[in-house]
């Protein structure tokens, strides 16, 4: 599978790094399972109702947005707490 990253999600995502270098670390991992198994339950994976965008986990508090551009590529839109639902 193949991801591009949002601007939003770029800026987000070093805002984040900066304040804690292990979230920094598991957000990283994350989206390497992602990328080679999207499915694993740990990213707790899920539709959001009446969007096209989906989601996955970091942890508790922390998701991942995206959407499918095709069937092999995503785009990494935003990142943070249930905020960017």
């Amino acid at each position: 599978m193949q991801i591009e990253y949002s601007p939003r999600f770029i800026k987000k995502f070093q805002k984040l790094s900066k304040v804690d270098y292990q979230l920094k670390q598991n957000i990283i991992s994350t989206i390497e399972i992602f990328q080679n198994n999207p499915n694993y339950p740990s990213l707790r994976l899920h539709k959001l109702s009446k969007t096209d965008s989906w989601s996955i986990s970091v942890n508790m508090r922390i998701r991942i947005l995206f959407v499918y551009l095709t069937n092999d590529e995503v785009l990494l839109v935003d990142i943070g707490g249930h905020e960017i639902y």
